[in-house]
């Protein structure tokens, strides 16, 4: 093996296990929160606040240093006209929600739970996008969306018989599906509200959800509830706070990140083999047993995503038609044109995430 590929290897290997890294932390310590470790009350709206409170400060800092000693980042000002665009309201209202009812999920079920409770989300987004865009859903696909249903309900079967699930569990995780698919189709109507800036997308959509977050902090009284608890001055609850806020936002950037240097198909597939890696690693750390139909239903439900992912995956290549440059053309401007991103200036762009 020459030195590129060997090099390229790694740099493939090294994104792939920093995605893993990010994301699976991201979920336990999200779960160390909401799990009863600075109180009973509920802090899950106060959470979400906070991480958008976190994300505007980090990219802010990062354009204000960059500025004053001269780094050469550039980040976007924010303006009224795109703060107040509908389509950028609209998304951080989805994205307000979104958050949320995941937090919520997530104190009421296992993170060994986590993969089968979100399941839905893309079910949701294929059935969204076929009403928007008056599309029939194939054959092939309806049978990955029954998989997924499938391992769904048998999961549920056997967390109940457990007794390690609770009905706000399965609603939650249900909720906080719908809105993520909503989500979803939003981002794409905030970028072009953006320009095509993925960056400004992520500082005016968590800009406006700290705002928007805030008389709801207030208003359930989880702000003056923590103010008035003794884990107020815990510095392991600032901490754990402050580090769920610079991950979701890195969250975003290293999934672009690995589709930029593997593909799309390539991502899907670490996204379900890092969810049953978490899922392993909270059955061990947790002490749990659970039997071989639970297994069975997690089963069903990654083999429901990867045969969709795989059937997008086929669709994609069929359907594009490469060009052939001539030799009056510039090749970079066909390959453009034909859907492929090449150079420093069709980066993959970056696009702030909730946790999958």
């Amino acid at each position: 093996m020459s030195g590129d590929k060997k090099r390229s290897v790694f740099k493939v290997m090294g994104v792939v296990l920093l995605y893993w890294t990010v994301s699976i932390s991201l979920v336990f310590v999200m779960k160390h929160l909401l799990s009863g470790h600075y109180g009973n009350q509920d802090l899950s709206i106060f959470i979400s606040w906070y991480q958008s409170c976190v994300t505007v400060a980090v990219i802010f800092g990062v354009g204000f240093f960059g500025r004053l000693f001269r780094f050469g980042i550039e980040v976007p000002r924010l303006d009224a006209e795109t703060i107040f665009n509908p389509d950028m309201l609209a998304l951080s209202l989805t994205f307000i929600g979104s958050l949320t009812l995941n937090n919520l999920m997530l104190k009421h079920i296992g993170i060994s739970f986590y993969q089968i409770a979100r399941s839905f989300t893309l079910i949701f987004t294929i059935g969204m996008t076929s009403c928007m865009l008056r599309q029939i859903v194939s054959l092939k696909v309806t049978f990955s969306c029954l998989l997924i249903v499938c391992g769904f309900f048998i999961g549920i079967d056997q967390e109940e018989a457990s007794g390690s699930i609770t009905a706000w569990g399965c609603i939650y995780g249900l909720l906080a599906s719908f809105t993520c698919a909503l989500c979803g189709i939003y981002f794409k109507k905030g970028e072009a509200a953006c320009g095509g800036s993925s960056l400004k997308l992520a500082y005016v959509n968590n800009f406006n959800s700290m705002v928007m977050f805030f008389p709801l902090v207030i208003s359930t009284n989880q702000l003056s509830h923590l103010y008035n608890s003794e884990f107020f001055s815990d510095p392991s609850l600032w901490m754990f706070l402050t580090f769920s806020g610079v991950m979701s936002l890195l969250i975003g950037w290293i999934s672009a990140l690995q589709i930029r240097y593997t593909s799309p198909m390539t991502h899907h597939i670490s996204i379900n083999t890092k969810s049953l890696t978490q899922t392993l690693i909270a059955i061990v750390v947790n002490n749990e047993h659970k039997t071989f139909m639970w297994w069975v239903g997690n089963l069903f439900v990654i083999s429901g995503i990867l045969t969709y992912s795989y059937l997008k995956y086929k669709e994609q290549n069929s359907s594009r038609v490469v060009k052939m440059p001539s030799a009056s053309e510039e090749p970079m401007n066909v390959y453009r044109q034909n859907g492929f991103k090449v150079g420093p200036d069709d980066e993959l762009s970056f696009r702030p995430s909730v946790q999958k």
